[in-house]
């Protein structure tokens, strides 16, 4: 089961690892609201774990990932390695399930700042996308546009003898226009061009990339700024007064702001050339 370096997963332990809030562990004989965990890591003293806020299992093999409890119980015992967590509400892991523990932010919290990273550069870092999937039908002009497009390059009808798009051939652009009635449309000018029976329309553009909704999802945007960026906003959530733990959140906040700004103005994919794109029209 590998686990890519772009997923949501590897996405949000990157960016606890940014937080200082990140244990990681491999099941070894599970029980009812508990497990023993035989890590190096893991070697703590009694209670330790007590007051953290979650364990959650993250990769299995059979059907516990997402399984999320809150540890109540960590007891260091003899022999060495052979630790017991407890947690609620109580579920039954299997042996080999890989778990993550956060001390300072939830799974829950950790997916949505990541989100709001992807949110921060959704008009910079635009992807190619191509929808082939609209039939066209006689005398009707209006065609619903995918939501997803930011901005459309080109359409092309599909050809009648090869059933394919002559790429070198689009559709005229004065043939066509976007615009918003009840939903988005491309809309074609009946006076100048008219659509055949049954061949599909192939348009292309830019896309915004999009959030991440499970933890197997790849994220098209460069990780390492994504992690930095959600890692300098977690920080920046735990500014609140002075003090010693505001002192050390607003620092690694600045650090990890520096780095996801360097990356953005370094990646050139975060600076797509738009061309001769006409933006879809919003409202």
């Amino acid at each position: 089961m590998a686990l890519y370096s772009n997923t949501r997963i590897a996405l949000r332990l990157l960016t606890a690892r940014l937080c200082n809030d990140l244990i990681k562990g491999t099941v070894t004989t599970p029980l009812l609201g508990s497990f023993v965990c035989a890590e190096a890591d893991w070697e703590r003293s009694d209670e330790y774990f007590n007051d953290w806020i979650e364990v959650f299992c993250y990769q299995s093999a059979g059907v516990n990932a997402g399984t999320s409890g809150n540890p109540t119980d960590w007891d260091n015992i003899t022999p060495t390695f052979n630790h017991i967590l407890t947690f609620l509400p109580q579920a039954l892991l299997d042996a080999g399930d890989l778990v993550e523990m956060h001390r300072t932010f939830s799974v829950e919290t950790y997916n949505d700042y990541i989100n709001m990273a992807i949110d921060m550069i959704a008009e910079e870092a635009l992807l190619n996308k191509v929808d082939e999937s609209v039939p066209l039908a006689t005398d009707t002009y209006q065609y619903n546009l995918s939501t997803q497009f930011l901005y459309v390059n080109h359409i092309y009808m599909e050809s009648a003898t090869t059933g394919v798009w002559d790429e070198e051939k689009p559709i005229d652009p004065r043939y066509w226009r976007v615009v918003k009635k009840a939903t988005i449309v491309v809309e074609f000018v009946k006076e100048y061009w008219t659509p055949t029976d049954g061949r599909k329309l192939r348009i292309t553009g830019l896309a915004s990339p999009s959030k991440l909704d499970i933890d197997t999802e790849l994220c098209p945007v460069n990780p390492a700024f994504i992690a930095n960026q959600a890692a300098a906003l977690l920080h920046q959530s735990r500014i609140r007064g002075s003090g010693v733990d505001t002192e050390w959140h607003s620092e690694q906040m600045k650090l990890c702001q520096a780095m996801a700004d360097k990356i953005r103005s370094e990646t050139p994919s975060f600076n797509v050339g738009l061309g001769g794109a006409r933006p879809v029209v919003e409202g």
